[in-house]
């Protein structure tokens, strides 16, 4: 499976493309090795990016980042996460909702 079609699964559980921007103002798409980056904006403290990994297990490592001009600091990091777990966990881990 190639990055790209690993982020679009990626995107597809988490409600799809047209739902996350939608639903939390994501931007900056970026598919990375074997996953998928993106930022959403955020007022308070919490992340305002998050990476997601396809790892060799065949789950994920999910790891949220605030980002304040050029300096990134790693908010939170969960690895051996399953497709059916990464929405909750975004939500949790965001206070965004990817669904009413």
């Amino acid at each position: 499976m190639s990055d790209r079609e690993v982020a679009i699964t990626i995107l597809n559980q988490l409600g799809g493309m047209r739902k996350v921007v939608a639903m939390t103002g994501a931007r900056n798409f970026i598919t990375s090795l074997k996953g998928l980056r993106f930022r959403f904006p955020q007022p308070s403290r919490g992340p305002n990016e998050v990476e997601i990994r396809l790892d060799p297990t065949d789950t994920y490592t999910v790891t949220f980042n605030r980002i304040v001009g050029a300096k990134v600091v790693e908010v939170s990091k969960h690895t051996d996460i399953y497709n059916d777990m990464l929405k909750g966990m975004f939500e949790r881990e965001t206070g965004l909702y990817l669904s009413f």
